[in-house]
């Protein structure tokens, strides 16, 4: 049988609600910094991307001498000084290994410059990395998990704390790994009838009654009472 006494639980809307530590707070904000680090890595490319294409339409072409070269796993990275009407500038930019071999330094490697601002080069053989943007497509759907875990938690606290909280009637009642889903009706404001079902640590019958607590402007919005997760202080 039900122990929620309904009056008193809807009497105290909106609810001072608190989460029991059953959400693993210190996981999203990990997750928050990967998505962070993929982005990091993306800007870089994409803003060497835009640049040659800057660059190939109206860059002017140029020989620059290789001051300094290292292999690293995301590609070679090239230094580079070249000269425009005896003025030296200098450059560099990581070029992707599959079709780029470290150069000695003293090599002579094509570029291209803006006539304006010849601070502004790049090797003419850049290309995009097509190989990262599986890291990059990666870290979008971990931001996009995220976001839907960050948007769930907070519907979820909004049910917890203006919910309006009936007796249901459990409908029925099946194993779900240590926990049991129960399903169960309810009869919200104007006589409507609903259905929905939650987790709980023990096992109920059909026709037991259960409190349930709804969203009064949605009461497809749902869930057991008092809900998992959350803790009501007095």
């Amino acid at each position: 049988m039900s122990t929620i006494d309904v009056s008193e639980a809807n009497a105290q809307i909106p609810r001072r609600v608190q989460n029991d530590g059953a959400i693993p707070w210190f996981l999203v904000f990990l997750y928050m910094l990967l998505p962070i680090g993929f982005a990091w890595l993306a800007y870089g490319d994409i803003r060497d991307s835009h640049l040659h294409d800057v660059l190939r339409r109206g860059g002017y072409e140029a020989n620059g001498e290789v001051t300094e070269s290292s292999a690293a796993r995301s590609g070679v990275h090239v230094s580079y000084r070249f000269s425009v009407d005896g003025v030296p500038y200098s450059g560099d930019a990581v070029m992707t290994a599959v079709h780029y071999r470290v150069p000695a330094t003293g090599t002579q490697i094509p570029l291209r410059y803006l006539p304006k601002d010849p601070h502004v080069n790049q090797p003419s053989d850049w290309e995009w990395d097509w190989g990262h943007i599986v890291f990059y497509l990666f870290g979008l759907v971990m931001l996009v998990a995220l976001g839907a875990f960050v948007i769930a938690g907070l519907r979820k606290r909004k049910l917890a704390r203006m919910g309006v909280v009936v007796e249901g009637r459990v409908t029925g009642c099946a194993p779900d790994r240590k926990l049991f889903t129960v399903y169960y009706e309810f009869t919200a404001e104007d006589n409507v009838g609903m259905e929905g079902s939650t987790l709980m640590p023990e096992e109920y019958e059909a026709g037991a009654p259960i409190p349930v607590i709804y969203l009064r402007g949605n009461p497809k919005r749902n869930d057991g009472y008092p809900m998992r997760g959350f803790y009501f202080p007095d």
